[in-house]
């Protein structure tokens, strides 16, 4: 068995590295670890006779597709530059990756999240001109079909976005029943997807608060800058009202540190600082490195963890999956519910 290959079987259980480590010590009664999995999955050490006999005789049983509850995620941080965008893609493609069906919405009217896709501008606008973008859904009246793109990733669609998207603002905030109409619709999403990732607009208008308001659960990406901090708590008191006057249940599912550089003096103290004042309340994901192939793999339209494999950020992106998909199937069992893959 090749690396590749027993990394698809662990994502396709929704497992990270530690977690599929715990797992095989339970069936071999050794000591793996995290570390000595990536050792294997990128080809730095040969797979070890039993593991590879165990996970041969595993590929013939199906992979059991656990019961997930329908779960909206909105990707947020009213400050730009914070790689909120790259977030959202590469998370989604883990949760697909995973076995989910997932639908990412690209919510700014920048069109990054289309664009890190592989749509180019000439694509997005022909998209604008037949009614076929987030504004279209959210605002008109376009049905999910209509606006829904197929990526080549599989298990992954995209709801693609272009600059009518930022008239939606203006008409959100005058028109009560839009703001209605967009809930109802957002919420409808649960019959057709497993996980919906939001990709957020880098403000606090009328859409983000919108699709904030129809998610479940918010992550919250962060520069390991001294002042991407402050705008933290703006978006906490944010989804604090959020709570009390349009969705109870929205919660936080952690920060996530960005485009760390574990170098610099400034980047590790805001690290400490982000622990010290938020790990009490909040969870916090290790970094997510400054890498230069995210953003190249950006920039030319692909997810870098399709191309490459294995890349920087990798395990943080994989612990996030296994969050969600924990939370989602505690979820479906807690309310008897049987719809993933159905």
């Amino acid at each position: 068995m090749e690396g590749d290959e027993m990394r698809a079987l662990r994502e396709a259980r929704g497992l990270d590295q530690a977690a599929f480590a715990d797992w095989l010590n339970t069936q071999l009664s050794r000591r793996y670890n995290k570390q000595k999995i990536s050792r294997w999955e990128t080809g730095a050490e040969r797979i070890p006779e039993a593991v590879n006999d165990l996970l041969a005789g595993d590929i013939q049983q199906p992979v059991p597709r656990p019961q997930l509850a329908p779960t909206i995620l909105a990707v947020a941080n009213q400050k730009g530059g914070v790689g909120k965008t790259v977030t959202a893609v590469n998370l989604a493609y883990h949760l697909a990756q995973a076995g989910a069906r997932v639908l990412l919405i690209d919510a700014d009217s920048q069109s990054n999240a289309s664009i890190h896709l592989g749509l180019g501008a000439g694509t997005i606008l022909s998209l604008e001109q037949a009614g076929k973008t987030t504004y279209d859904f959210l605002i008109k009246d376009a049905e999910l079909s209509d606006v829904v793109y197929e990526t080549t990733y599989k298990g992954l669609h995209l709801m693609p976005a272009g600059l009518s998207l930022a008239d939606a603002d203006a008409g959100l905030l005058t028109d009560s029943i839009a703001g209605k109409a967009v809930d109802r619709k957002m919420r409808g999403l649960r019959r057709s997807y497993d996980f919906v990732v939001i990709d957020c607009a880098p403000n606090l208008g009328a859409v983000t608060i919108n699709m904030l308001s129809a998610s479940d659960l918010v992550l919250v990406p962060v520069q390991t800058e001294t002042f991407a901090l402050h705008g933290v708590q703006r978006l906490v008191a944010t989804i604090t009202r959020i709570r009390r006057s349009a969705n109870p249940d929205l919660d936080v599912l952690g920060l996530v540190p960005t485009l760390y550089r574990k170098n610099l003096t400034e980047h590790r103290d805001t690290l400490n600082d982000m622990r010290n004042q938020w790990e009490k309340s909040l969870h916090i994901y290790e970094p997510i490195p400054n890498a230069t192939i995210l953003a190249q793999a950006a920039s030319a339209g692909q997810i870098v963890f399709a191309v490459e494999g294995s890349a920087p950020g990798q395990e943080v992106f994989e612990a996030i999956t296994a969050d969600l998909m924990r939370i989602a199937a505690k979820k479906a069992a807690a309310k008897g519910e049987s719809v993933y893959g159905s």
